[in-house]
């Protein structure tokens, strides 16, 4: 199978992890009992890494006070939220990163990513560097559309838990 080039994998992963974004936002607004000012306010005053916290607690809260829910999708959902934030970490390494164009051996044209971080309380440098051809990408972007999938899945669980009976 062919691969799209470097640059529009690259591309693909940052789109797809916004649209993942997203999808957690919507979720969160479902949590919140559908206040979309208050959703927004939340949004845009917490940081991923909270959101998913915030999502993590409200999701759990909803199956505590509804009778209807099943109390097992909370640690399925915690699970999901951990995989969210690898995934945000690594969107965060492929965003904050510097490229450079990079051929291999065998004449493949692809993206040399480094990256340069600051770990832990001393302060230490981190540094990576990651050769990467296009099909390099398939494993990240098939890891967003599984997460992606996940959340959508528990969207219209919480969809039916709110409106039993309801048929679309």
């Amino acid at each position: 199978m062919s691969h799209p080039s470097a640059y529009h994998q690259l591309g693909r992963f940052i789109v797809a992890f916004q649209h993942l974004e997203g999808a957690v936002n919507d979720l969160f607004e479902l949590l919140a009992g559908g206040d979309c000012e208050a959703t927004r306010i939340l949004v845009n005053d917490l940081e991923y890494g909270k959101r998913l916290n915030t999502a993590d607690v409200l999701f759990a809260r909803f199956v505590d006070i509804r009778t209807n829910t099943d109390p097992a999708s909370k640690a399925d959902f915690h699970k999901l939220m951990v995989e969210l934030r690898e995934l945000g970490e690594r969107r965060n390494d492929m965003v904050h990163s510097r490229y450079y164009r990079w051929i291999d051996v065998g004449g493949n044209e692809g993206l040399l990513r480094q990256n340069s971080k600051l770990r832990g309380k001393v302060g230490e440098r981190e540094e990576s560097e990651e050769e990467l051809q296009p099909a390099a990408f398939d494993a990240d972007l098939e890891r967003l559309a599984q997460a992606a999938e996940k959340l959508e899945c528990f969207r219209l669980k919480v969809i039916d838990w709110l409106y039993p009976g309801v048929e679309v």
